[in-house]
């Protein structure tokens, strides 16, 4: 059986771009399609099956390969870390990692605030995913090893790109909802300062 990993190897940053757009695009067809299947036996199958048939939106594998899941290329097993070198970590803790537990802690704060805060009832939803959608790139950033740089570059820019959505959507709402003008711009400054993080850490992978 070959490894996924090595298939994907050689591939450049464009390519792995590619492959980023396309799962969006089956990301997005999961959930145009899950309405009409919720709830109903088999759900899940009718789903996959609906996803399967356009083949534009396929992740590409090889031929043997069993993987399935469009991001399980990304997962490697424990023992690899040793690869990365003992020298890259402190107190087993990987480099960057802070940058995902900060993510998280915005998040968390958010959310709370959105329960107890009415007036932001209409934000809530599209914020909270936003933090969701930074916080799953950031921890692929960080997953994936050193050695594959065209997939951490391709991950590291995405990550500034998702971030700057988020600071958007808050900027939004610092100018219009003047009540929570100094929780939303709290919460812009630290995303300003992981943004750098994030930024020194690709600088990298030139």
């Amino acid at each position: 059986m070959s490894n996924p990993r090595t298939h994907h190897r050689n591939w450049d940053e464009f390519r792995w771009e590619q492959e980023i757009r396309r799962d969006e695009r089956r990301i997005n067809c999961y959930f145009r399609t899950l309405p009409q299947c919720l709830d109903l036996p088999g759900e899940e199958e009718m789903i996959s099956n609906t996803i399967a048939s356009q083949r534009d939106l396929m992740p590409e594998m090889p031929a043997d390969s069993n993987v399935i899941t469009p991001w399980s290329y990304l997962r490697f097993p424990e023992e690899e870390d040793d690869e990365r070198g003992s020298g890259d970590l402190q107190e087993g803790r990987r480099p960057g990692e802070h940058i995902v537990e900060s993510i998280d802690a915005l998040a968390s704060r958010w959310n709370i605030h959105c329960a107890i805060t009415p007036e932001l009832h209409y934000a809530a939803l599209p914020v909270g995913c936003a933090y969701a959608k930074l916080l799953a790139r950031c921890a692929d950033f960080l997953d994936v090893p050193d050695n594959d740089t065209a997939l951490k570059r391709c991950l590291g820019k995405r990550c500034l790109c998702d971030l700057l959505e988020l600071h958007n959507y808050l900027e939004f709402l610092s100018q219009n909802t003047p009540a929570e003008k100094n929780f939303t711009e709290f919460q812009q400054k630290r995303l300003i300062g992981l943004r750098e993080q994030i930024s020194k850490m690709l600088a990298k992978y030139k």
